[in-house]
């Protein structure tokens, strides 16, 4: 396909020449066309450049969910240097850490003024764009680095794999800390669509219905937990209030054939369907399927496939020696083409996961995702899961190492692992087995760690299961954690039956 854009700058630079009267931005008491979105951008570019904001320099964009955090995201792109977004609800240390390890000059604020009038030096394409902060299994969080020129690209292919237009409007419904917030944003601007910022408290079902209805949104794009939960609620959503909405995009967790079942026979019925995959090093999503009101499912383990390669990527599905699987057989799965430039001061890391290899005579850079796929039909992919201990929990990816190296810090821990189980409502879950005294972790962790990396449940022991190699063996923690957490909740709710209490669900 064309890539009509080198930069994402450029993307906004053309929305607000051909479409300068049209709506571009709406959030709470804000409202801005192109037009006027362009003038506000460059002129915090202009007091970026003023406040010694340089190309190549990294700042940092305090993702709190307003449209200035937007504008203050394409002013820093516009002023050539390179956004970070970082999620305000994380703690300080965490956000600390991140913009020294990004060596960010300064944190962007959307009401800097310029008093010169200094021209921004606009964003290269062979410059980065942005840096998502992601789990790392050293203890700490690694950056992915994306350039402009990938992120543009991704931009013409999402704004074409959604069919948007400028009647569209999309929801801003991701933290921009998060990459899928760069998909709802680019491309939507791309094809000349409206941008609407959600309420900064997450709604429940009702309430996102009535937000549909109010702003005419048309594209909704849904972490999937987020989804599921929404269709366990679905008799408060009135079908009158869908009446825009003409896509539903999901992605971060695995879907599967029940949850379509449950979606077809909920007010969302007959409206088209996308399960979208990718990693952060793949410029967000690297494969999609799609699902129209009545399509017949495909056949599966159970699971809704992962799709197909978007347009300006290509896939392998190889073995453990890097040799392509018999079709219909499992392997790892390698993304080429538009990807990610790589780990920001990791090069070792950066080589290991970017990897050239060979195909038909030639070198492919690709990123090997960890993930095991195998092909359900032809050129159909469905997820396996992960061949490693970075898990996906609730629609973040994360590196299991990470927590456990916050919680072994925690007074009274002597050590400690996290798993992955089945929740009591089938739902996976974050579940801690310490060795030690596990009273102060819960607390701890709300100190140290995002929410979505705060275990649900903790389980003591007196050591962890160990491979003969001498590493935590988490298959068999799995088992021990399951185990205990089954009984505690299966005495919780011998004691309740018969009452109208709620049923258990995890916890200490």
């Amino acid at each position: 396909m064309e890539y009509p854009h080198e930069t994402l700058d450029d993307v906004l630079r053309h929305g607000a020449a051909a479409w300068p009267g049209r709506p571009a931005l709406i959030g709470e008491a804000v409202r801005l066309s192109y037009a006027e979105l362009d003038a506000r951008v460059d002129a915090l570019a202009s007091a970026l450049t003023e406040a010694g904001l340089a190309p190549g320099d990294s700042a940092a964009v305090m993702a709190d969910g307003s449209a200035g955090a937007v504008l203050a995201l394409a002013a820093t792109m516009r002023a050539g240097a390179c956004a970070v977004p970082l999620d305000a609800a994380h703690p300080d240390a965490r956000r600390a850490e991140a913009m020294r390890d990004a060596g960010c000059r300064l944190v962007v604020s959307p009401d800097l003024v310029a008093t010169t009038g200094a021209a921004p030096a606009g964003a290269r394409p062979d410059a980065p764009a942005y840096a998502i902060y992601t789990s790392g299994s050293a203890g700490r969080p690694k950056a992915v680095i994306v350039g402009h020129a990938a992120a543009a690209r991704h931009a013409a292919a999402a704004a074409d794999l959604f069919g948007l237009t400028p009647g569209d409007r999309v929801l801003q419904f991701a933290s921009l800390s998060f990459d899928v917030a760069q998909e709802e944003i680019w491309p939507t601007w791309l094809a000349g669509g409206t941008v609407v910022i959600r309420p900064r408290e997450l709604p429940h079902a009702a309430a996102l219905g009535r937000l549909v209805a109010e702003h005419g949104i048309t594209v909704l794009q849904l972490p999937t937990a987020y989804w599921r939960a929404l269709l366990a609620d679905a008799a408060l959503i009135s079908a009158s209030d869908l009446r825009t909405l003409r896509l539903m995009v999901i992605g971060g967790e695995a879907a599967s054939l029940a949850d379509v079942h449950r979606y077809r026979d909920s007010p969302f019925r007959g409206i088209d369907l996308v399960n979208g995959y990718g990693p952060t090093e793949c410029v967000v999503t690297a494969t999609a399927f799609r699902l129209a009101g009545n399509d017949p499912l495909p056949a599966t383990g159970g699971g809704l496939p992962i799709g197909s390669a978007v347009p300006g990527r290509r896939l392998w599905i190889l073995d453990d020696a890097g040799h392509p699987v018999v079709p219909g057989s499992a392997g790892e799965l390698y993304v080429g083409g538009v990807l990610a430039d790589g780990y920001l001061n990791q090069p070792e890391l950066t080589a290991e996961r970017f990897r050239e290899i060979q195909v038909g005579g030639e070198r492919q850079r690709t990123y090997r995702t960890g993930d095991l796929v195998r092909e359900c039909e032809p050129g159909v992919l469905e997820f396996l899961g992960r061949l490693d201990n970075q898990v996906k929990v609730r629609g973040y990816r994360v590196e299991l190492e990470e927590i456990d190296a916050a919680l072994r810090d925690c007074p009274g821990v002597q050590d400690v692992a996290n798993v992955l189980i089945p929740g009591p409502s089938g739902e996976p879950m974050l579940a801690t087995l310490i060795v030690g005294d596990a009273a102060s972790v819960i607390p701890e962790a709300s100190r140290r760690l995002p929410a979505y990396m705060i275990p649900t449940a903790t389980v003591t022991a007196e050591r962890l299961p160990l491979t003969t190699s001498g590493k935590i063996d988490r298959p068999a923690v799995q088992t021990l954690v399951a185990e205990a957490l089954a009984a505690r909740w299966s005495a919780r709710a011998g004691k309740t039956a018969g009452t109208s209490s709620p049923r258990p669900t995890g916890g200490n």
